[in-house]
Formats: C-alpha cells, structure tokens, sequence
C-alpha cells in the first residue's frame, strides 16, 4: 500500500446547514411492534370503536411515503398491502397530493346533482378514455362498495331481470346487497341475515383448487357450463340479467383465472342477455400490469366499476358503462351527497396520470416477484401455491402439498411476524390462508428484492414458531 503523504489540515470551509431529508427511508424496527404507543392507541380503540371494526395489525400508524409507513413508535415499514391496494402509485404522490390541495382552496363541496363542477365532469371524461372501448358514461360515488350497489340498480333497470350471477370467492364490499354477492359467511354474511334472496352463488376458476384436479382451461370450461346450467334452470330461467365478476380475484386469494375464462363469461353473458359486469375495484387501476384487469383477456364488459386506487387515496367508487345502459335509470334515481366530490375528482385525475407513469415498470416488477415467490415455493413445502400477475400476488400456505389442506394459523403467523422484519403484510383468501402481496407498482426493485430476503426469514420465523 503507497505511504499517504503528510500535508497540513486545511481550514475547513463554512458550510451553509442542510435540511434533514423529510422522506421516510426503511425499512427500521427500533422497538419490537407493537410498541407501547401502538399498544396504547389499540387500547383506546377497544374502549371507543365497535369490536365489529377488526384491526388486522396491531399498529397505530402516523405517516407514510412513497412505499413505507411509520408507526408511533417509530419503526417503518415496507408496505406490501398499501391499504388493501389503494395507493398503487406509493403513499401521498406529490402531484396528488397538490391537486387536491389546490381544489381545497376552490370548492369542497356543493354535491353535483345540486349544481356541475368541473372536476368530477373531467374525471368521467377521462374515463371514457382509459376505459374499455365502448363504456363512455360514468356516475361517481364514495366507494367501490357503494359503486357495486349502483352498478345493479343500473342492471336491473336496463334488463328488468332481478337474478345476479356471483361466486363464491368474490368480495364485492359490505352493504347488505354486496355481501349477499360475497360468498364468504365469516366474518361478512354472518349474523345479518336474510340476505338479497335473488342472488346465484357459483364457484370461480380456481385451479389450484379445482375438485376434479382439471387443466386450467378445462376448469374455466366446466365453471361456465355449471353457470348455464344454474341460470336455466325453471324458477330462474329468463330471470337472470346480470353477472358480476373480478378478473382476478383479490380477497379471494389473488385467483388468477385460466385464460379462457372471461370470454366464455362474455360468451355466455351474450347468449343469454345478460349484463356482464367487471369489479375492478382491486384489480384495476394498473395493479395488473394494464389499466385494467379485464384487459389482459380481451373483453370489453357491459359496466366497470372502478374505486380503492382511483381516489389516489381518498374515498372514491365509480361505475363506467355503455351509454345505452347507463342512461337507463331515470332523472334523479342515482347519486349521492358526497358521490363525486370535487377534492377526491381532482385527486382522482392527477392518480391517474401518476399510475400511467408506473406501469411501464410492472413488468420487471412482475417478473421479480414471480422469480423469488417461485423460488419460496420451492424452498416450504407449507406454500402450496403462489400465483399473481403484475403487482397482484399472494402465497397460498396448506398443511400438507397432497391434501392442500388451508393453513390459516401460518398464514397469520407470517403476517404477524412479518412487522418484527419492517414489513407490512395483507392476509386473504376464502379459507384465509393467504398472503397477499400488493406492492407500489413504481417500488424500487432492490427494495422490492430485500423485501423478498425479509419474506424468506419472516417465513422461517413463524414455521420455528418465533413470529
């Protein structure tokens, strides 16, 4: 090694004091979650909020960024959950956050069917461009949950057919009506019945769990002969005038369905006249790769409705349409106080623009999660299987490979041993043995892989029962 040659300290030069950054950086546990703030802030919900209000983390949590949150104990995470898919362009993008900033300063609310404003009326058009050909007219509410509400009031006006075609996997919200369309008893049906009696449960495209072990496309194949079959049957025949489905499923466990599926849905929507109506409140919104789920298998639906990630992060539902259907309803049977508001439109429209800068990225994003879930699988014999598409992935954990019995238990374990390593995990699925994966699709791939590295030891931690 070259002896440095010695020389006299220069005088150091003064320097003008920089801000300290205001951007989270992560992931950072400092106090082993759920610290004594967040243990603090769960007690005084437990006194203050129904016990029907669940709260999947025990976190109190104070700010987020980009893809971390932080709680009030200071740690931060990585949010792989981002409030069950709603900030798909990262928490609090700043042109979003401006937008609505700005419209605060103009008007807060006057609700539209009192008087137009400009926002929601550039919101509806901005539909009809990124929409599916053909679906032109929109109506706006607070939720995808409310959206799905309007979208059969708009179905059942255009067809006079009281029948709905759903599955059992879906989630579709938690109205009255839309848990009648959710198949799932607990925590959702149960205890709040009679449900909307016209309502027709079938089972979805699911492979993995198909109970003649089909090929995939053999699969879609028998789920749409079995819906004919229901929908002819003599007490519901001709009676039938909408089916509701999401191209992919997400509390569902993120149920991809074989290629085939959604046009023989389309097909038989088509022969039997019958609305075919798109939930895209999760999948949609770039979380797949396209602007929408239903994309990637070449359909156009009759309705879309739309909600979670188009309010950039405030409450928003929409549904989109043919105009012929959508100008069905009569003046004044649609709307809403709050449906539309000014502050959300104008958000709503500047998360657009930032989703369409985030989905030329999705691809590599994709193509890393699918390496390294593929290679989880192949390490723990507990994941059954892994599946996804674009940003849109879950883990499927089973007690055992050949009985794929549900493992729940594990899949809560990983959760919850999941914030000890910095990350913020979503569990789903019908049997809730899930873990879904809905990352920033704008995420920096090397945090995305360390998140992965994180995954891996959150993984032995619950299997060693450490979580």
């Amino acid at each position: 090694m070259p002896k440095r040659t010695a020389r006299k300290p220069a005088r150091k030069p003064t320097r003008k004091k920089v801000a300290p950054s205001k951007g989270l950086t992560g992931p950072r546990v400092v106090v082993v979650p759920p610290g004594p703030k967040s243990k603090a802030a769960l007690e005084r919900k437990e006194r203050f909020v129904t016990k029907g209000l669940r709260v999947g983390l025990p976190l109190e949590l104070t700010r987020a960024e980009g893809p971390f949150v932080q709680d009030a104990d200071g740690n931060v995470y990585v949010d792989l959950g981002v409030g069950i898919g709603v900030h798909n362009a990262g928490h609090r993008p700043a042109s979003v956050i401006q937008a609505a900033k700005d419209q605060l300063d103009r008007l807060t609310h006057i609700c539209y069917m009192v008087a137009t404003y400009k926002p929601y009326t550039d919101l509806a058009e901005r539909m009809a461009e990124i929409c599916p050909p053909g679906l032109t007219q929109s109506i706006f509410l607070n939720s995808g949950s409310e959206a799905i509400e309007n979208a059969v009031k708009i179905a059942r006006a255009y067809t006079k057919k009281p029948w709905i075609v759903s599955f059992r996997t879906a989630f579709h919200g938690r109205t009255l009506l839309d848990i009648s369309l959710t198949g799932k008893e607990k925590p959702y049906r149960e205890g709040f019945g009679p449900l909307v009696r016209e309502v027709l449960l079938m089972d979805y495209a699911y492979p993995y769990r198909d109970p003649e072990g089909r090929s995939p496309s053999e699969c879609a194949k028998a789920r749409v002969e079995e819906i004919e079959a229901a929908i002819t049957r003599p007490e519901v025949d001709g009676q039938v005038g909408m089916l509701v489905a999401e191209p992919v499923q997400g509390e569902g466990g993120i149920i991809v369905p074989p290629a085939e599926f959604f046009p023989l849905l389309r097909k038989l929507c088509d022969d039997h006249g019958i609305l075919l109506v798109d939930d895209e409140v999760q999948a949609g919104m770039g979380r797949t790769g396209a602007m929408w789920a239903v994309d990637h298998w070449g359909v156009v639906p009759d309705l879309l409705v739309s909600g979670k990630a188009l309010g950039g992060g405030l409450p928003l539902g929409g549904v989109t349409g043919k105009k012929e259907i959508m100008e069905t309803p009569g003046p004044a049977s649609l709307g809403g106080t709050f449906g539309g508001n000014p502050v959300v439109c104008a958000a709503a429209l500047e998360a657009i623009k930032t989703i369409e800068k985030a989905l030329p990225k999705v691809p590599k994003l994709e193509a890393l999660m699918d390496r390294r879930l593929r290679e989880l699988h192949s390490t723990y014999e507990r994941i059954g299987e892994v599946r996804g598409i674009g940003a849109m992935w879950a883990l499927e954990f089973v007690k055992d490979r050949t009985t794929k019995d549900p493992d729940s238990e594990l899949a809560r374990a990983v959760q919850l041993a999941g914030l000890k390593n910095g990350l913020m995990l979503l569990t789903a699925g019908y049997f809730n043995n899930c873990v879904r994966l809905l990352p920033p699709l704008n995420i920096p791939l090397p945090l995305m892989d360390k998140a992965f590295d994180l995954l891996d030891d959150t993984i032995q931690m619950a299997l060693s029962g450490k979580a």
